[in-house]
Formats: C-alpha cells, sequence, structure tokens
C-alpha cells in the first residue's frame, strides 16, 4: 500500500475532525473565494473535494466542486487547531506541528501518519480529553499541590501515571512536538465546612 493511500481508519478520523465547527471553516477557507460548501467527501488519495451542494453528482456533473490536496486540508487543520489550543499548547503546535506536516505529508507523503497526530493533538491538546487539568472545575478535587511534570521520549508517546489520594489515571499523550510533555495543575476547588 502506498504512504499516500489512506486506511479506512484514517478516512474515519479525518471525518471526525471535520465535525469541529473551527476545523471546517478553516478547511472550507480554502476553496474558491466567496463560495460556501454543503458537503465534503474524502479519497483515499488524500484528496477533499468540497461541493457546493448536497448532492455530490450534482456538484461532479455542473462542476461546482473544488478539490482540496491532502497538504492542504492538513494545514487548514493545523491551524484550526492552533486556534483551539492555549498557552504552551499553542506554543507548540505553531512551531512544532507545521513542521511535522511538511516533512511526513510532503516530503515522505505518510499521509496516514499525518491524520493520526492531528487526531492526537485534537483530542489531547485542543479538546482537553485527557483530563489533565481540573483546575477551575467546582466538584472536581484533588491534592492540594501544582505540579509540573515533563517526560520527553525520542517522538514515541509515552505513558504517563498519575496517582493523587488513591486515585488513579494513566495517560497515553505526546505533544505537539512530537515529545511527551504535560503540564498538570492538580488542588482543591469549591471546599465547604460541614458541621457535625
Amino acid at each position: 500500500m502506498s504512504h499516500k493511500t489512506l486506511t479506512e481508519r484514517s478516512i474515519a478520523l479525518m471525518k471526525v475532525l471535520m465535525l469541529n465547527s473551527e476545523i471546517a471553516e478553516k478547511v472550507k477557507a480554502k476553496g474558491a473565494e466567496g463560495k460556501s460548501y454543503a458537503i465534503f467527501t474524502i479519497r483515499d488519495d488524500g484528496t477533499v473535494v468540497l461541493g457546493e451542494t448536497r448532492y455530490k453528482f450534482w456538484n461532479q456533473l455542473v462542476g461546482c466542486q473544488v478539490k482540496l490536496p491532502f497538504e492542504s486540508w492538513a494545514l487548514a487543520v493545523w491551524d484550526a487547531l492552533v486556534n483551539l489550543s492555549k498557552g504552551m499548547n499553542k506554543e507548540a503546535l505553531e512551531k512544532g506541528l507545521s513542521v511535522e506536516i511538511a516533512k511526513k505529508a510532503q516530503r515522505e507523503e505518510e499521509y496516514n501518519w499525518v491524520v493520526e497526530r492531528l487526531n492526537d493533538c485534537f483530542d489531547h491538546v485542543c479538546n482537553h480529553k485527557g483530563g489533565t487539568s481540573s483546575a477551575g472545575d467546582p466538584g472536581k478535587s484533588g491534592p492540594s499541590m501544582t505540579e509540573r511534570v515533563i517526560v520527553r521520549d525520542d517522538n514515541d508517546p509515552v505513558v504517563v501515571n498519575i496517582n493523587a489520594n488513591g486515585m488513579s489515571k494513566t495517560l497515553r499523550f505526546p505533544d505537539a512536538t512530537g515529545n511527551a510533555s504535560l503540564d498538570f495543575e492538580i488542588g482543591v476547588v469549591g471546599v465547604r465546612a460541614h458541621k457535625n
């Protein structure tokens, strides 16, 4: 199988990423100026086809569609991810992920790797599904401390184990530069005294 041929998993992950409105808008902005797009389709060679109507056949027949190369789609997603992130994560995405996309998508044509990377960044850096911070979230509590944990490995995901007050959480987390780098803020929020 060619590196440029997307697997079914990669196509599914691309569709999931496109469900985010910020990502979808950035991708659609890569189309023709002044046009709006109702649908998109993803080909196994990485081409993303934006259609002006909801009917793929009509878009093809009348020519009211635009084809984006995979690299263009990936950079649009990267741009959206930068906007969806904050602080050190934003900086890591700006400096690291764009270089990875250029290297892996354009030079090495590792399209599936790029899709996985973008999805990991969306899930763990932008979407905060990794559960790396509970600060400021009423009802969540942890030990009274702030801890900065940095773990590095050569571009391989690493497993980070967190143990606090008898609760355990395991995360598999590469940051946007390819190294595992996590900041944890753990503390007690919304404590009330009760009379016995």
